[in-house]
């Protein structure tokens, strides 16, 4: 599979602050599409194809890695689609699902602080939550910053997984696919 570039390039202040404008408006009505806000429980799920999502995962990491200035590196990607679970173990057979999609970024571990601090300001100033921050220390040398989107549900997460590397994620709320018939109401 390929990925989008993630590289920094040099480019005019113009040409770069329309292209932030773009992807900010692209990352808030994607968002926007994962969930309808104040909806109910018994509510249809919000319907994205897989592939829609997936696009839709990558877009967002590319758009946070190019910000906080890290590369994703040439580990491949992870890309996992699973049934929705209920809170008592039961699911449903119309193809609901989930995606855990991930990716690494081989990043010095003196600049951990700075990346996990400029994600988290990007994430909140984009909506998402901070559930988990931690920054390293002598003791921890391992960065944490963990996020929810508060109407949508989507997590981002941002963490060391070495002294030189850290993973970047994304996980939906439970879609369904277009294909699907919707589930019958109560």
């Amino acid at each position: 599979m390929t990925r989008p570039s993630t590289r920094r390039s040099d480019t005019g202040t113009g040409t770069r602050l329309k292209r932030l404008l773009a992807v900010a408006l692209m990352v808030a009505t994607l968002g926007a599409c994962m969930s309808n806000p104040g909806t109910g429980k018994y509510d249809p799920l919000p319907v994205k194809s897989q592939q829609e999502t997936l696009d839709w995962a990558r877009q967002l990491i590319a758009h946070l890695v190019q910000t906080v200035g890290i590369e994703i590196n040439s580990e491949p990607e992870e890309a996992g689609f699973h049934p929705c679970i209920g809170r008592n173990g039961e699911s449903a057979p119309d193809g609901r699902y989930t995606l855990l999609y991930f990716v690494h970024s081989d990043v010095p571990g003196a600049r951990h602080n700075d990346v996990v601090r400029s994600a988290r300001d990007l994430l909140t100033k984009e909506g998402l939550k901070v559930t988990v921050y931690r920054e390293a220390t002598d003791t921890k040398p391992s960065v944490a910053l963990w996020t929810r989107h508060p109407e949508s549900n989507y997590t981002v997460r941002v963490d060391s997984t070495s002294d030189k590397r850290m993973a970047l994620s994304v996980t939906t709320p439970c879609l369904m696919p277009p294909s699907a018939s919707p589930a019958p109401t109560q």
